[in-house]
């Protein structure tokens, strides 16, 4: 059973984190709930929580000290955040302070449950793209903040960009109706894709892109980021992803 605590001043998400939470009495308990963050570790620890799951949206400039007491407090209790907003960099903070993952809003409940279970066993909880930036953030920090602008450009393709990218190197001959049939979508979609590829590596066009590729080494970096992903995928770590 998972001891759960939750953070947030947002009733209606209470009450429906609570709600959900009662439908599946042998694998959690809500032990507690919190509407702000004063002596928060000590209120987590005296519930015996398992974990807290702490709504990031409703006090954003306090979150990070909040995840960095509770993980400097009780390390051994996870943070999992809950957001109903897109700002990614107060998340990666807040992963980078301590919090074992970000949730979002739109998510399916089994798929919520599942979280809290994953997370509480010890793993992260976060989609590739999130994954991606914080690799990249992690990299820097134990590289001394030396930057690195190459990865920080591929850590901003999505993961389908990602796909057509390495398509596009592998097949880098072929026109763009091969390429867009080759990955199941339209040329059009394919352009609009590549668009916005260009736009994040600062190229004119496909010509553009494919000399910054080759120059930069992208397909043997984006190789090398497939592996680690599918090697995370294999221990079980992280948010399991669309195909």
């Amino acid at each position: 059973m998972v001891r759960v605590f939750l953070v947030s001043n947002f009733r209606l998400m209470l009450h429906g984190i609570e709600a959900l939470l009662a439908q599946h009495p042998q694998r959690f308990m809500l032990v507690g709930t919190a509407q702000g963050f004063d002596a928060l570790p000590q209120v987590v620890s005296q519930a015996h929580a398992d974990l807290v799951l702490l709504d990031i949206d409703f006090a954003p400039e306090q979150v990070l000290a909040a995840v960095e007491a509770l993980h400097a407090h009780a390390r051994q209790v996870p943070v999992l955040l809950l957001s109903r907003l897109a700002d990614r960099m107060l998340q990666d903070r807040a992963v980078l302070a301590g919090a074992r993952g970000v949730i979002g809003s739109d998510v399916a409940p089994e798929l919520f449950l599942t979280a809290l279970e994953k997370v509480r066993a010890g793993q992260i909880w976060l989609d590739r793209e999130a994954t991606g930036r914080i690799f990249v953030a992690f990299s820097r920090q134990s590289a001394g903040a030396h930057s690195d602008p190459i990865a920080e450009r591929l850590a901003e393709l999505t993961e389908r960009e990602q796909d057509i990218l390495v398509c596009l190197l592998r097949h880098s001959a072929e026109p763009g109706k091969a390429i867009a049939r080759r990955l199941h979508i339209s040329e059009s979609t394919l352009r609009n894709h590549l668009t916005s590829i260009y736009d994040k590596f600062g190229v004119a066009g496909r010509n553009g892109l494919l000399a910054y590729a080759f120059e930069h080494r992208l397909g043997d970096r984006l190789e090398h980021a497939s592996g680690v992903q599918r090697q995370r995928d294999r221990l079980g770590g992280g948010m399991p992803l669309p195909g």
